[in-house]
């Protein structure tokens, strides 16, 4: 009986406690048949904490999560069912749930689901791609985009025209039917034929007037496509619309029948004075004196003035079957064109192909010659004289470093007056003999009896190296020929007059060019190599021809030829291995043929040379402005290095002279391009009169 009343006691209790609310906010699970949630206003760690001992499941909790929670269920839940209410719960109160490798299930803030893996449950966030087929990624990301929760996020790939979205799996089957129903193909297409107007100028300014306010040319509701072989247009868009541009178009047609058939076009890149004769041969019409005479003179003095073109002022329209005419006006590189309507919108094509900015070549040359000489001398000289000087026999090398009879000569000098201007004439010879000896030189005399005897050995090794190394390089346009020149004008003496008596004598001369010289015409063929037209000449001054002579002796190596490089790549354009040896001996006659008492009598010189020349070439294709922003950078880049070398503590002179002659900034390479999305910061310049380092 007390236990009973004890349990009544009990109950009575609950539902007390029942009726007046719960005292604390805990979470509340039912252990038996199953699991009752009643969980009102709770902390959300504990309630996930209750829901992983009751799933038997491990969670990791993110922690931002933070908040409470309330969830009330009026029958026992399963464990895969309360698995799931956990989810949507989670799902309500901004969370997702995503599964780790480990078999754990990590919690976290539903703003950065996007950018992590698929989550779990029904309620899971997941990403999907959307291959679109009729409508542009663009349009169809701005149309789903408002669908979409704060949480995902809608990208568009115009390349592969599809749309990526990433939200909660419900969502996306909404999003994925939506776009079945305005992924559709509603366009029309129509052709319409133009009489009087050409295609292609039709179709940009209809894409122009087409265009959506702040939008670009050809995102309009009707997309206008040129056919220039037919001169015709395509529509293609809604039917409404395009019924409402064809008009437009017909109108605009229709007026160009009554436009002057006389037109100017500007040229762009092309030169109109080139261009000129070209389209007069297409028209039949004989191309005028002002083409014939425009190429420069050849001794490179002043052209001859061309003819000027008759000017043509407001000609009336040709008559049927007359022949188009074509002026130029040298004031503006501008052509002036009297046709017909169809001559203009060919002769107008024609012109828009030919007026194309042209790619450029870099030619970079190297020249490298390296060169070893080595000369060996050996030579014997003596003399025999008599009592009173006069010379009974001598050996005598001219050819050799320092002769003997001018050092003998000088010797017997000695014995002259002080005043004989013979005597220092024959000194002055000895000494320069001296002078331009080049080794050992030795020697001795004496007397034997009433003779004077004298002797001079002579030897002499001379090793010669040099290495040279050029790179000259220039720039042009395709199909261009350019010319660098870097050394000196010397002069040559071509002729030379002496008149009777010398009273009017004259010498003529002519200036040659001596340095490195580099001609070059690149054509870039349609596969990307380039076939050079090129002439390379390396020359310099070897010395005069002989002592007595002024006339000057040259070096001079010469290329022509033509060759074929692909772009980037370095070729020889040729080469030249020179080798020389020689051997020159005088001696007299039978003694120095004698077996070692002949190198008495005799003077031996060996010389060898050996000189070794090649030439490379590496042509590079400019194809843009961004390539000649980038070489120009590259270059300025390297000489503003070699001068922070030669003075670290300064601002290199060509920075400085850049920014306070020319007023403008170092080139720099240009950035790369940003995808869409990313935030490109750009260097601040520097302040005025700061110093780059």
């Amino acid at each position: 009986m007390k236990r009973s009343n004890r349990t009544l006691a009990g109950g009575a209790l609950a539902l007390l406690l029942a009726l007046q609310g719960p005292l604390a906010a805990v979470p509340a699970l039912a252990q038996e048949g199953g699991q009752t949630l009643n969980v009102q206003g709770a902390d959300i760690r504990a309630f996930i904490q209750d829901v992983a001992r009751s799933t038997g499941r491990t969670f990791i909790v993110d922690p931002a999560v933070t908040g409470t929670v309330t969830v009330t269920s009026e029958r026992p839940l399963s464990r895969s069912e309360l698995f799931e209410v956990f989810l949507s719960t989670l799902r309500a109160n901004g969370l997702v749930v995503t599964p780790t490798s480990s078999g754990a299930y990590r919690i976290s803030p539903a703003a950065t689901a996007a950018q992590g893996p698929a989550t779990v449950g029904a309620e899971r966030f997941a990403t999907e791609v959307f291959q679109l087929r009729y409508i542009d990624a663009a349009s169809a990301a701005e149309t789903i985009r408002p669908l979409v929760g704060a949480q995902g996020q809608v990208l568009a790939n115009p390349g592969a025209n599809s749309v990526v979205v990433a939200d909660f799996a419900d969502n996306l089957s909404r999003i994925r039917a939506l776009i079945g129903r305005i992924d559709v193909d509603r366009a029309s297409f129509e052709v319409v034929t133009l009489e009087n107007s050409s295609a292609r100028e039709i179709a940009a300014v209809m894409q122009a007037v087409l265009a959506p306010p702040g939008g670009q040319p050809g995102q309009g509701m009707v997309s206008v496509t040129p056919v220039e072989s037919s001169n015709s247009v395509v529509l293609r868009g809604d039917p409404a619309a395009v019924a409402r541009v064809r008009p437009l178009i017909e109108d605009l047609d229709r007026r160009a029948e009554s436009a002057d058939d006389v037109k100017v076009v500007f040229l762009e890149h092309a030169n109109a004075e080139q261009l000129l004769p070209v389209l007069q041969q297409i028209v039949g019409q004989q191309p005028t004196a002002a083409s014939a005479n425009a190429s420069p003179a050849a001794d490179g003095g002043e052209a001859e003035a061309p003819a000027l073109v008759p000017a043509v002022s407001a000609p009336a329209a040709p008559l049927p079957g007359q022949r188009a005419t074509i002026a130029r006006f040298p004031g503006a590189n501008a052509l002036v064109i009297s046709a017909s309507g169809d001559t203009q919108r060919m002769l107008a094509e024609v012109i828009r192909q030919l007026d194309q900015r042209r790619q450029q070549v870099l030619i970079e040359a190297i020249v490298v010659e390296l060169s070893d000489n080595a000369v060996r001398e050996l030579g014997v000289q003596w003399l025999l004289a008599g009592e009173d000087g006069n010379p009974v026999g001598l050996t005598n090398y001219s050819d050799r470093a320092a002769p003997l009879l001018p050092i003998a000569g000088g010797v017997g000098a000695s014995q002259l007056d002080e005043d004989d201007p013979l005597r220092e004439q024959l000194q002055n010879l000895a000494l320069n003999s001296l002078l331009g000896a080049n080794g050992f030189i030795g020697g001795g005399g004496g007397r034997i009896g009433d003779g004077l005897f004298g002797f001079i050995i002579n030897a002499a090794k001379t090793d010669d190296g040099s290495n040279l190394l050029q790179t000259p390089s220039l720039m042009t346009l395709d199909n261009e020929e350019a010319t660098i020149l870097v050394g000196q004008e010397v002069p040559i003496t071509t002729g030379e007059t002496l008149l009777d008596g010398n009273s009017n004598p004259f010498r003529t001369t002519q200036r040659q060019d001596i340095g490195v010289k580099l001609v070059v015409r690149p054509q870039i063929n349609a596969g990307g190599s380039i076939t050079l037209f090129l002439r390379q000449e390396v020359s310099s001054i070897n010395g005069v021809l002989t002592d007595a002579a002024t006339d000057l002796v040259l070096n001079k190596r010469e290329l022509e030829t033509t060759l074929v490089v692909d772009d980037g790549d370095i070729a020889v354009a040729g080469g030249l291995l020179d080798q020389n040896d020689r051997l020159a001996i005088d001696k007299v006659p039978g003694l120095g043929d004698i077996p070692g008492l002949g190198a008495l009598f005799r003077s031996t010189s060996r010389q060898r040379g050996r000189t070794n020349l090649m030439v490379f070439i590496r042509p590079t294709i400019i194809r843009s402005p961004a390539d000649a922003q980038q070489l120009s950078a590259d270059r300025w880049g390297y000489m503003r290095r070699q001068q922070l070398n030669n003075a670290p503590d300064r601002e290199p002179g060509l920075d400085e002279m850049l920014r306070e002659y020319m007023r403008a900034q170092p080139p720099a390479a240009p950035a790369p391009a940003a995808a869409p999305g990313d935030i490109v910061i750009s260097p601040l310049p520097p302040a005025e009169g700061a110093s780059a380092r």
